[in-house]
């Protein structure tokens, strides 16, 4: 079926010229940088309605311009004079194979205008319904491995209009950042297409790998069979036959997932979020029907910034994350009070998680550097992605905040999870992407509807 999104022009999109970050000219990549080489881009966007007649003049106006179009474009040309890794490319070094390095040469990020033919924000906005397959054509450079920037942007945006709306999405390295710095590039965006002349927060570029390991050299070098080893990392999955689903968590059903939670298990320190990714992970475990022997793993990106001594400066730009996992047999999880006991080992395994640990990490990973590819994960695999803390409502472009917030087809898997605040304050919303059969089982479960 033909897709409904047209692209209707592509530009490449350089800094304004202004620039306001000094000596930043070559980047090193880290040990966490380096992990990412083998997967795809990072996706994420909002939704908007469409501007007024009087908004649209106001937005204009602020950047001299005549269309909508014309002034995200400044405005993004703008943002990129304090980000100026996004502009750069992946180098590979000359004299060693396996070593790269960013260079930020304003090479340019890459700018789609596109039209989605017929669709409106109801389309998108409709719960009772999969998130439509349509949503996956609002984002550019899909299915593009972080490895492929040497002649690929770091950074696709893709502008697309709807009936009544308007779906600003972006594609970034996952090399390049992670969660929290693509965020911070969405908000100072929004804050310059606001009219801001300086963002709020000046990202930190500096990369910084914090522990003392031997053997150590300022570039690693990753043996070439692991760099190219293009069918290892090729996705095991047909993108249409996986959908998303849209769940809605209030925040009193969320607050009686952590109470019972931390009741049980005789403890107060069971997050609202750790609560509920233990009963999604139960949930989706019962709905499989599986063998109570066979073994599920949850996987937890951790923000490593404020959990090294010291901790890394404010705003920094990069990669500080690390993909903890936790594995249990699922009838450990489908056992009496299981849900509970799930959310307490995920609770316990990140605590666990300190400056020192991250080191003994690293220092195993230096003496044999691997690469993650998602095509060597095991089965009944869980990913977290994204994070209630960032808040789509703060991206506002001009025109009012955003509506929703919606991921790509990047690293698509049975069993990703992208979680995000819901509108009401306390509130999750989870995008998860499962098989078509699990997906209706999990609608019919009633002890998974009941918590919504």
């Amino acid at each position: 079926m033909a897709s409904k999104v047209s692209i209707m022009s592509t530009w490449t999109v350089k800094a304004a010229g202004r620039s306001v970050i000094d000596d930043c000219e070559i980047i090193e990549l880290t040990p966490w940088d380096i992990l990412e080489l083998q997967i795809e881009y990072g996706q994420g966007g909002v939704l908007c309605y469409m501007p007024t007649s009087q908004q649209m003049k106001d937005i204009t106006k602020a950047t001299n311009t005549t269309s909508l179009m014309d002034h995200l474009r400044v405005s993004l040309s703008r943002v990129l004079d304090f980000f100026p890794p996004l502009c750069g490319r992946l180098e590979a070094e000359e004299e060693q194979s396996g070593g790269f390095f960013i260079k930020c040469n304003d090479a340019g990020v890459q700018f789609n205008h596109a039209v989605a033919d017929g669709v409106t924000v109801d389309d998108i906005m409709d719960q009772s319904k999969c998130v439509p397959h349509v949503v996956r054509d609002f984002f550019p450079l899909n299915g593009v491995r972080n490895i492929e920037a040497t002649s690929k942007p770091f950074l696709g945006v893709q502008v697309t209009e709807l009936v009544d709306g308007i779906f600003i999405g972006c594609t970034a390295n996952h090399s390049l950042l992670d969660g929290s710095s693509f965020w911070h590039f969405f908000t100072s965006w929004a804050e310059i297409s606001r009219g801001f002349n300086v963002i709020s927060q000046i990202p930190f570029l500096k990369r910084q790998f914090p522990f003392e390991i031997d053997n150590f050299s300022n570039r690693i070098c990753i043996p070439n069979e692991r760099i190219n080893s293009n069918s290892d990392s090729t996705h095991e999955h047909d993108p249409p036959a996986l959908q998303d689903k849209i769940f809605h968590f209030t925040k009193e059903s969320i607050a009686k997932l952590k109470s019972k939670a931390n009741l049980e298990m005789k403890t107060t320190k069971i997050s609202s979020l750790q609560a509920v990714l233990a009963h999604v992970w139960q949930s989706i475990i019962r709905c499989r029907n599986l063998d109570h022997n066979e073994e599920t793993t949850f996987e937890v990106p951790m923000d490593m910034r404020k959990r090294l001594n010291p901790p890394l400066p404010e705003g920094f730009f990069g990669n500080a994350i690390y993909p903890a996992t936790i594995t249990v047999k699922a009838g450990d999880l489908l056992k009496d009070g299981g849900f509970e006991w799930a959310a307490l080992q995920i609770n316990e395994m990140i605590a666990s998680h300190d400056h020192e640990k991250f080191k003994r990490i690293y220092e195993n990973w230096m003496k044999d550097p691997e690469i993650t590819k998602l095509g060597d994960l095991p089965r009944n695999y869980f990913m977290l992605h994204n994070s209630p803390r960032f808040n789509y409502n703060k991206y506002d472009f001009g025109w009012g905040k955003p509506i929703a917030q919606r991921g790509g087809m990047s690293n698509m898997l049975e069993g990703k999870i992208d979680v995000s605040p819901g509108i009401e304050e306390g509130s999750m919303i989870f995008e998860i992407c499962l098989s078509p059969k699990t997906i209706q089982a999990l609608e019919e479960h009633k002890m998974f509807v009941a918590m919504e």
